[in-house]
């Protein structure tokens, strides 16, 4: 299987949908373990609030990561756009 970044850009919306679907989001990625990784909100500075977001995940195909995000609790809400990248050898002990 090989690991890709989802990068997430958040319309200013998504704030607000943060704070409303945040257990679920969490709850949703935490009980899909074959294809999640991690992951981490991104914003400007440390006390700035959320711009965006990143996964690392693992699959064999795209398919199955569109599915992932297409199915995210914060992705339903059609405030953030998403990017999948390949990566190149992985160091990783997950």
């Amino acid at each position: 299987m090989n690991h890709w970044i989802v990068y997430f850009q958040d319309n200013p919306e998504m704030l607000v949908v943060r704070e409303k679907h945040f257990a679920d989001h969490v709850a949703y990625l935490t009980s899909q373990p074959d294809i999640f990784v991690d992951g981490t909100s991104l914003s400007a500075t440390e006390d700035a609030a959320p711009t965006g977001g990143m996964w690392i995940v693992k699959a064999n195909s795209r398919d199955k990561i569109v599915r992932l995000i297409e199915g995210d609790p914060m992705f339903q809400s059609g405030h953030r756009t998403y990017e999948i990248f390949a990566t190149g050898k992985v160091l990783s002990t997950k």
